[in-house]
């Protein structure tokens, strides 16, 4: 069997009614909800407020040693205010996909890391946007940030034991291609992975590219601009937001990217805490 065909055979099996989690109705209203241009707190409120258990967990992130030296609050409106937009998009996605996904068979997916990297890569894609993809929003890229690499998810859910053989030689050896060793075990990759189930829950066709397609560099295809900067945010955050350790990179002054960068090390060394809050669950 080719590569081509054994990619097919893994993506159909993964595609099959009872093998692809299904994204619940209101986890759909919800993500969309947090990801408009011009999202009011009020209507994120009631959206939010229409799953409890969710509500529940948001009112309770903005009452955490997180947020020290501040009053109660119990109103989820004041919960998404004290949260900002931004943390309210990813705690909401990620409670949610933690409640699709199981990943506790796969112990070498560490799920606190997983989502510091989901966080740092849609704050850092999310400022590179209004220069590096005119066309596209912050939010898109926020969003696109967040749900970038949502195949792995997918496939440490379906596959525990080859992702946890795949995920102990990437530990081994960090230089290696995560996709790479991810397709060689399993006939797809996860932006194969994460395309397909983007698609399948009918979330907008830019973030459904970035998911297939930000891993890979030269991508010339639909929404480049979009997902080339979501690729490069993920990068630049593996080597600490230092472009200069980088031979790819944005046509922009350096003392842009420069003053971007020591934005987005800030704010992911203070989100280190938020990660391990979004992991606990």
């Amino acid at each position: 069997m080719n590569d081509d065909s054994r990619s097919r055979s893994t993506l159909e099996r993964i595609g099959g009614v009872e093998t692809l989690p299904p994204l619940p109705y209101v986890a759909h209203e919800i993500l969309l909800a947090t990801s408009t241009n011009d999202a009011d707190i009020m209507d994120i409120a009631a959206t939010l407020s229409r799953e409890p258990g969710l509500a529940a967990r948001i009112v309770a992130m903005a009452n955490t040693a997180f947020f020290t030296r501040q009053k109660p609050i119990y109103a989820v409106e004041h919960a998404v205010m004290r949260l900002g937009l931004n943390r309210v998009r990813v705690l909401a996605a990620s409670l949610l996909l933690n409640r699709v996904f199981n990943s506790s068979q796969c112990r070498a997916f560490k799920l606190e890391r997983y989502w510091h990297e989901a966080v740092g890569t849609a704050f850092a894609a999310a400022r590179l946007a209004p220069l590096t993809a005119p066309d596209s929003s912050k939010d898109a890229a926020y969003l696109g940030g967040v749900l970038h690499s949502i195949g792995l998810l997918l496939l440490v859910h379906i596959f525990p034991r080859p992702m946890n053989d795949v995920l102990i030689r990437h530990g081994a050896d960090p230089d290696a291609s995560l996709a790479a060793l991810t397709h060689e075990a399993l006939g797809c990759d996860y932006g194969e992975a994460g395309e397909l189930l983007l698609r399948e829950w009918e979330v907008p066709q830019p973030i459904t590219a970035v998911a297939g397609h930000s891993h890979r560099r030269g991508y010339s295809g639909a929404h480049q601009e979009l997902v080339n900067t979501v690729r490069f945010a993920n990068e630049w955050l593996q080597v600490d937001f230092a472009h200069d350790q980088m031979d790819d990179i944005p046509p922009l002054p350096a003392t842009t990217l420069a003053r971007i960068g020591e934005a987005c090390r800030s704010e992911h060394d203070a989100l280190a805490t938020f990660a391990r809050l979004l992991a606990a669950g």
